[in-house]
This record gives structure tokens, C-alpha cells and sequence, in this order.
């Protein structure tokens, strides 16, 4: 006979037994089950928030759980500063910082030191900003923060690295539409930032371009303490962890010397970019103009993107067009939070090319309804809910608490930014949704970017008054023209 299955459930009910007893009859179904409410609050930054002696801000926390440590952090510097006619030089020195060896390892030793003491070490460059982090056991802190040191601040830039790293890039370069959502993305930004740094294409000619005297110049203009914010986490004591990041990092300039990004504005010339490329279905994105964060607008249109598409099987977008209509898998809106420049507010679907047009009617017919008749006290508490019901999910460790609050630090939020989202998020009203749906969902204002077959999509153009064809002015290309674009 099989006693486990009977062991298992006499465990089972031990334990119910146990949860439950003084507590009343164990209830007859699962729905009837009560818990308490859940004690939580945001913690706190300040704590963890350190001036280290060489005038740089980093955050820390002791974790004596794990025998782990991680080390990370954001670096003031992005792809919308390559140099024109370099584009991808800053996602190149972020990959060659890596692989190039340093001043005290050759390549191949750095590698199999890496390797050796189970050290993860990543260096990453994004828009507005390039990333670092080394994780390792707690034993070997000092090794992996000797080689994290000579990575960020000592790299050789091996010649032959360099080379090898173009070549990788420019295979990725003539590989990178290969499908339609990277096509999207990069035709988006070509659309609704026309002739903005944000909307530039490094090429396979732009990356050629690039030399080892070039990584070295930039090298040294970006990777400078007052660039940088720090995050660490793990078993480790707290003050001999500040006393070497502060030993690790040189000493600050002025935060007045630290990276400038460019201004950037919202510039739609055309009504509809639209790629031609031969696939069974269309890619979507229409968006219009919103704002660069801080802004006090932001909270009440976090809850009426939610309520419209931000949540995507119970949203307006997602019941309607998902669900009622069967016209998509995926739907989904987004109000960008940019810190940097003004960000948009973006509606996303993919759909069977004969169905692109009906697809986008629909959507803003949802658009039209929410701005003209507002919305529900259900749906607002929901959208609360949701956006607020995460918050748990972003601080489950210290290494979550320091990350997160290190992010804030270099988006230069108030300290305080955590601890009082909830309450904001809860003070939004029926009217405030209303007012921003009116403010800012006009829908003779977006701007639509479509990849997909253009023939399939203009045989069945003309549904429900909408037609992409009619859209002026218009633009229809192909995916290796999106670099040239202005």
C-alpha cells in the first residue's frame, strides 16, 4: 500500500487543524477562508543612504542570510550621447569595458578569473543611462570588487577585443529586424521624436567608425564619481562596505560637472509611418505627446491608463478588443514615465493584417467613450488596487530595497517617492480621471506606426470611417530605410 499520499493529507489537515483552532469552524469552502490584513508599509531609504568620503551617494543594506553579495549601479551617461555619425559607441565601450581586458588583467585572464571565482559581472548601456553589477559569494568580496574596480576604471581596450566586439555589433546590426517588434520600437521613435538624439540608429557604418582612441576619450568622460549612484547588498558589515566603495570609486567633482543629457521634444510630421514587411499580421503603436516627469498629472493618468488598457485582460482595450472582438492575443496602453524628456502615451496590439484598421477603430472608439462619458468607481478602485498591490513585490529583499531606492536617487526623486505613491495613487477621484481623459486623450492627436504587409493592410483599409491610407501626411517605407529617417 501507498502510505504517501495518506501521510500527505493527514499533514494537511494537521495543519489546518493547527491554523484554525481557536479561530472557529474551518470553513466549508475555499472562498470562505479570512486573513488578516497584511501589515505592511514602503521601508524607508534614508536608512540605507550613505555620503561616502569621496562625495558619492550609495545605498546599503546588510543581508546575513545568503553567503552573497551584489554591488550594482547606474552610470549618468546613454546611447542619446553618441557622437553623430557614431551611433552605438556607448553600448560598444559598455561591452568592450567587459570583454577588453584591464590595465592589471589581460582578456583571457580576466575571464577565467571571472570564471574561477564564480563572479557575474554585467555592463550595460541603455538611453539615459549605462549599468554595472558584480554579484559573487561573501568570501570572495575582495576579489570580485578588485576586478569590478579594474573593469570600471582600468579597462586595456584590447585592440583585438575592439574588433571583435564591432564585428558581433554590426552582425546584430544586419540582424536586428529580422522581426517586426524591434521594427516597431525603432519607426515609433522615429515617428514621434522626429530629428530627436532618442530617435537615432547606429548603422554598420556608424559602428566601423568607431576606434579604440574613441572608446578610451569617451571612457574617461563618462566614468566619473559624480556620475555615478551605488547600490550593495549582501553578508557583509556596513562600515567596512562604505569604507570600499570609498576606496573603489575616485573622489566626486562638482555635481555641477556631472553628464547633461540633451533636450529632447515631441516632433510628429507625419500622421502614419507605416513599414512594409511581408508577415500574416501587423504590428501596432499610436501615441500622443504627454510630459516629462515630475509632473503632478502623472498619478490620475497612471490610474486612467490602467482603466483604459494598462491591465491587459480586464482593461477597456483588452474586454473590447481581446476579448469581445477576438481581433488580438496582446493589447495593451502605456503612459510613459520619462524623466528625461517628455515621454507618450501609447496604445500597442498585433493583429491580422485584414483586421488592422477595424483593430485601431475600435480602439479609439474606447478612446472617445472614456473621454466623453469617464469612468466607473469600480474601475477606479480597481486601477488603485492594482497599481498599489505591487508595491509589496519591489521590496522583498534588502537588495530590492537599495536597488530600487539607487534608481530613485539617479532619477533624482524626492526620498520620500515610495512611501508616498499609495497615498496619491488613493487620492485620485472619479473627476481627476475625467479631467485627464479630456486633457490629454484627443484622438485626432495620435500618431500611428504600423508594421505589417501594406498591401493585406490597405485591401482592407476602410473600416468604420478609419482608414490609414487617408491619414495626411503619411509615410510608407521599408525596415533598412528606418536608420536614414530624420
Amino acid at each position: 500500500m501507498n502510505r504517501r499520499p495518506f501521510a500527505l493529507a493527514l499533514a494537511v489537515f494537521s495543519l489546518c487543524s493547527l491554523l484554525f483552532a481557536g479561530e472557529g469552524k474551518i470553513p466549508d469552502s475555499p472562498s470562505r477562508l479570512e486573513f488578516k490584513p497584511l501589515d505592511w508599509k514602503v521601508p524607508l531609504g534614508a536608512p540605507y543612504r550613505s555620503v561616502l568620503q569621496n562625495g558619492m551617494t550609495v545605498y546599503i543594506a546588510e543581508d546575513q542570510t545568503l553567503p552573497l553579495v551584489s554591488v550594482s549601479g547606474a552610470i549618468r551617461y546613454g546611447n542619446i550621447l553618441d557622437p553623430k555619425g557614431k551611433e552605438g559607441m556607448c553600448e560598444l565601450l559598455a561591452n568592450v569595458m567587459r570583454t577588453g581586458g584591464t590595465q592589471k588583467y589581460q582578456s583571457d585572464s580576466l575571464d577565467a578569473l571571472i570564471d574561477l571565482y564564480a563572479l557575474s559581472i554585467k555592463i550595460s548601456a541603455s538611453e539615459t543611462r549605462m549599468q554595472f553589477s558584480m554579484s559573487c559569494l561573501s568570501q570572495y568580496l575582495p576579489i570580485g570588487l578588485d576586478v569590478l574596480t579594474e573593469i570600471l576604471f582600468h579597462p586595456a581596450f584590447e585592440e583585438k577585443k575592439v574588433k571583435k566586439s564591432v564585428e558581433l555589433f554590426c552582425e546584430e546590426i544586419y540582424h536586428r529586424f529580422d522581426n517586426p517588434s524591434p521594427i516597431l520600437r525603432a519607426a515609433y521613435q522615429k515617428a514621434l521624436y522626429d530629428k530627436g538624439e532618442n530617435s537615432r540608429l547606429s548603422t554598420i557604418k556608424s559602428v566601423q567608425s568607431i576606434t579604440r582612441g574613441d572608446l578610451i576619450a569617451l571612457h574617461q568622460k563618462a566614468m566619473r564619481s559624480e556620475n555615478i549612484v551605488c547600490a550593495a547588498s549582501g553578508k557583509f558589515q556596513k562600515d567596512t562596505m562604505a569604507l570600499r566603495l570609498s576606496t573603489m570609486f575616485p573622489k566626486s567633482a562638482k555635481p555641477s560637472q556631472e553628464t547633461k543629457f540633451p533636450a529632447v521634444a515631441i516632433n510628429a510630421p507625419v500622421k502614419a509611418l507605416i513599414v512594409n514587411k511581408k508577415t500574416t499580421q501587423s504590428y501596432v503603436q499610436f501615441g500622443l505627446p504627454l510630459f516629462k516627469r515630475p509632473d503632478p498629472d502623472y498619478y490620475a493618468v497612471s490610474v486612467l491608463n490602467m482603466i483604459l488598457g494598462g491591465e491587459s485582460f480586464t482593461s477597456r482595450l483588452g474586454t473590447k478588443i481581446r476579448s469581445d472582438e477576438g481581433l488580438t492575443y496582446s493589447i495593451y496602453s502605456s503612459a510613459e514615465s520619462n524623466y528625461f524628456f517628455p515621454g507618450t502615451f501609447f496604445i500597442d496590439f498585433f493583429t491580422k493584417s485584414e483586421t488592422t484598421s477595424r483593430a485601431i477603430a475600435l480602439s479609439l472608439a474606447e478612446v472617445e467613450h472614456i473621454k466623453k462619458w469617464g469612468v466607473t468607481p469600480e474601475e477606479i478602485e480597481h486601477a488603485k488596487r492594482i497599481l498599489i498591490d505591487g508595491f509589496p513585490s519591489m521590496f522583498r529583499s534588502p537588495q530590492d530595497v537599495v536597488e530600487n531606492y539607487c534608481d530613485n536617487e539617479y532619477l533624482k526623486r524626492p526620498l520620500d517617492h515610495f512611501a508616498t505613491y499609495p497615498d496619491k495613487i488613493n487620492a485620485v477621484t472619479i473627476g481627476d480621471v475625467a479631467a485627464m481623459a479630456k486633457k490629454y486623450l484627443d484622438p485626432s492627436a495620435f500618431t500611428f506606426v504600423v508594421v505589417g504587409d501594406t498591401a493585406a493592410i490597405f485591401k482592407s483599409d476602410t473600416v468604420s470611417g478609419f482608414s490609414l491610407r487617408k491619414l495626411t501626411p503619411s509615410k510608407i517605407t521599408v525596415p533598412d530605410s528606418l536608420p536614414a529617417l530624420p
